[in-house]
């Protein structure tokens, strides 16, 4: 009883070990022995095929106890490049000389046979891998979007990695060239809750993407007893990509709770119709608890885009508060919702759209993301209804518990705003712009101090935990802040630098 204590303790002091400390102590006990190949072999990467890679690969592959660990399995298709054959000795110059008087071709055939062999490894190489590796719970498939790639070496690490760990897989990410896509069609992950979908169409035609999609459709469906989060991302090269023929098949998924949307910010990719995604969201309204609408930069396209286009935010978050009609008889909103991220584009459009959907969740919402646009205070107020007056109601009261945007600075009236109009919020991640201002704050302390007190700043009521900005030069204004707000925020431990 004392020896399964023991290890129980030990079990619980792994996981508090960063990686390095646990790779340290592996040699103490066998607990942390244990604890450290699960950390060290959690994920597999598969993204190159030199020496290093495939001698991870072996080890793995030799020792099941280590393939049992592996839980997320990360394949970013590589270019098969074999080593080019030099003739060492005058025999073999000679024969290669008199091969190519007969066969001028010979050399790119040798060249190509060497290719084939090289590529016939990897494949193997991948499906023995795919075989030995039995609890994989999470599958990322990355495409650099390079024309380049080996169409063999794709499919390798589709098919036969999707049917290997059907029954383990909870979560896919998926970056394919699209013509590839139909090969899911005949795919069943009963276990699957999360997907992940990033398509790149180039210069294929609508007709021919519609055609690509219409496959990879069927699979979705075939996950609708199961799939719980949604995410489609499209990338700025797809010329012709068009999405709402899409949305307007993608059926019903009783159990869907979140949906991302990730496209150019000129929304060209829903220009035909933005209103089936807003349908597609609807359909959800009873379950959706997460709702993110972000931007890539502009896409290149073949025809003019209409300029109402860009509005596509807008437009959903409209009417979903509204409804499709315009006349708010079918929007009755998203009564479960409680996670916005919204991208604010265009970068000068009026917030009014954006605060009224904030508002008529407000009693919900827990999260909230604003992007790409940075805020000044009275952009904070605008925005956020529990800091301005709003058609709905006045200084609306929010159960708001993280808080991540661009702003130009942290100053005292920011601070005052958030301790007395968000008292219980537990996050705040800012990425601060305006490096003049940052700099004339932390320079002066005192000053700061004493204008929050002249706020009536409450730090010992308000509830916040986690502070995440811009660390500024040499981390300059973490530390200055640090000092400022730590005595003031009973609930902050520390101040966090926010990641590039």
């Amino acid at each position: 009883m004392n020896v399964r204590l023991d290890e129980d303790i030990l079990r619980h002091i792994c996981s508090l070990l960063s990686p390095e400390a646990l790779r340290s102590a592996s040699t103490v006990h066998r607990v942390f022995y244990d604890g450290w190949i699960k950390e060290r072999y959690k994920e597999v990467n598969l993204t190159r095929g030199d020496k290093e890679s495939k001698r991870l690969w072996g080890h793995v592959q030799e020792n099941q106890s280590i393939a049992n660990v592996v839980k997320c399995v990360h394949i970013k298709p590589w270019l098969v490049k074999p080593k080019t054959q030099t003739y060492q000795s005058k025999t073999e110059n000679a024969l290669n000389t008199l091969a190519m008087l007969f066969n001028p071709d010979f050399t790119k055939s040798q060249a190509r046979k060497r290719f084939e062999k090289r590529l016939e490894k990897d494949i193997n190489r991948v499906h023995t891998l795919i075989a030995t590796l039995t609890n994989v719970r999470e599958y990322q498939i990355e495409w650099d979007e390079s024309p380049k790639y080996h169409n063999r070496l794709f499919l390798s690490f589709l098919q036969p990695a999707l049917q290997s760990w059907h029954a383990t897989l909870t979560h896919l990410s998926i970056h394919a060239p699209l013509d590839l896509l139909k090969t899911f069609v005949t795919v069943r992950l009963p276990q699957l809750t999360h997907i992940h979908i990033c398509l790149s169409s180039g210069h294929l035609a609508q007709r021919q993407i519609d055609i690509h999609l219409e496959g990879f459709l069927v699979f979705l469906h075939n996950l609708k007893d199961t799939l719980t989060s949604i995410s489609i991302q499209t990338t700025p090269s797809s010329e012709n990509l068009e999405l709402s023929r899409f949305f307007q098949y993608l059926g019903d998924f009783p159990h869907l709770r979140a949906l991302s949307l990730m496209i150019p910010f000129d929304g060209a990719q829903l220009s035909s119709n933005p209103q089936m995604f807003t349908r597609f969201v609807l359909k959800h309204r009873a379950t959706l608890e997460s709702l993110s609408l972000k931007t890539t930069r502009c896409a290149v396209h073949s025809e003019r885009v209409a300029p109402e286009c860009i509005n596509w935010i807008q437009t959903i978050l409209s009417s979903i508060r509204t409804g499709l009609s315009g006349s708010g008889s079918d929007g009755i909103g998203l009564p479960e919702l409680q996670h916005v991220t919204v991208a604010l584009r265009p970068l000068k459009a009026p917030l009014q759209i954006v605060s009224n959907f904030l508002a008529y969740h407000s009693s919900s919402l827990k999260s909230i993301t604003l992007m790409d646009r940075a805020l000044d205070l009275t952009d904070v107020c605008a925005v956020l209804p529990a800091f301005s007056h709003s058609g709905l109601s006045q200084f609306v009261s929010m159960p708001l518990r993280c808080l991540e945007m661009r702003i130009d600075a942290l100053s005292p009236h920011f601070l005052g705003l958030m301790a007395r109009r968000l008292p219980g919020l537990q996050s705040l991640k800012l990425e601060l712009v305006d490096r003049t201002q940052m700099t004339m704050y932390v320079r002066n302390p005192r000053r700061f101090v004493q204008d929050l007190d002249a706020l009536g700043f409450d730090g010992a009521n308000w509830e916040l935990r986690r502070l995440v900005i811009s660390p500024g030069a040499g981390r300059f204004w973490i530390t200055a802040l640090e000092r400022i707000l730590l005595p003031l925020i009973p609930g902050l431990e520390a101040i966090e630098e926010l990641a590039p």
